[in-house]
């Protein structure tokens, strides 16, 4: 198995390394000390475990995970201070977590159930698992999407999106004049967006509430929507109550 390290604490990492590199089953890819690096590492390396501090500065675990395309979930084992009585979200979705200090044994079993996982081919299991547990443990919304530009990873920022098209199996953040691709859909966009900013007016269309300049009415509940950058989009019948919605909001 292939791992990564994610720990803002070098001691921290340094103990993960140390007891990982006693198994010769593993190999150790990389070591980050914050959320954006490991994002970047995790598209990079495709590890197969990650050993995620949940409180980091800045940008914890939890935001880490909602950041990445959801096929680029790996397995993760969660490294946290929190106390025992507050680790019970961990064990409800059956997923694995260290308690600093770390236990040695406890450790060991950890890694164990890593590799029976990886090799029993369960890892979809495992991703949705851990969907769960970051949507129960995070009130926040995405506020950054990690895109690639060549053999770059750029930072896209959710305050500069001005609206979001369908792109077969990628999606494509318009915003500030540019364009990126990301690998994403729409239906998992929309859950990581907030929905008082980002409205879904079409199956392949997301806009930017605040970025709407006009609505021209067609037929059917269906509208021409007209951004401030001069772009237009469709509406579908089907979203029409959402623009409804916010055009209530926004009179009232």
């Amino acid at each position: 198995m292939r791992a990564l390290i994610v720990d803002d604490e070098p001691l921290a990492r340094r103990g993960v390394a140390l007891r990982l590199n006693k198994s010769r089953d593993i190999e150790v890819v990389g070591e980050c000390g914050d959320g954006p690096s490991a994002i970047g590492k995790i598209l990079e390396l495709s590890p197969d475990v990650v050993f995620l501090d949940v409180q980091m500065p800045g940008m914890d675990g939890f935001e880490v995970l909602r950041a990445l395309p959801c096929d680029s979930l790996p397995l993760v084992i969660f490294l946290t201070a929190y106390e025992q009585h507050a680790v019970r979200a961990f064990e409800v979705h059956a997923l694995d977590y260290l308690l600093k200090p770390v236990d040695d044994e406890r450790f060991t079993r950890a890694v164990e159930r890593a590799r029976e996982v990886h090799e029993s081919g369960s890892r979809l299991q495992m991703a949705e698992r851990i969907l769960r547990l970051v949507d129960a443990n995070s009130a926040k919304y995405v506020s950054r999407f990690p895109v690639r530009i060549g053999a770059r990873l750029h930072i896209v920022l959710t305050e500069d999106i001005e609206w979001i098209a369908s792109a077969g199996d990628y999606a494509e953040l318009h915003g500030r004049g540019r364009s990126h691709l990301l690998r994403e859909s729409m239906n998992a966009l929309e859950h990581k967006l907030d929905p008082t900013q980002f409205l879904r007016i079409h199956r392949s269309r997301i806009v930017r509430a605040n970025c709407i300049r006009e609505l021209h009415a067609i037929d059917n509940r269906e509208y021409v929507v007209t951004l401030l950058d001069g772009s237009e989009h469709r509406s579908s019948r089907t979203y029409a109550d959402r623009l409804c919605d916010w055009l209530s909001s926004r009179n009232a």
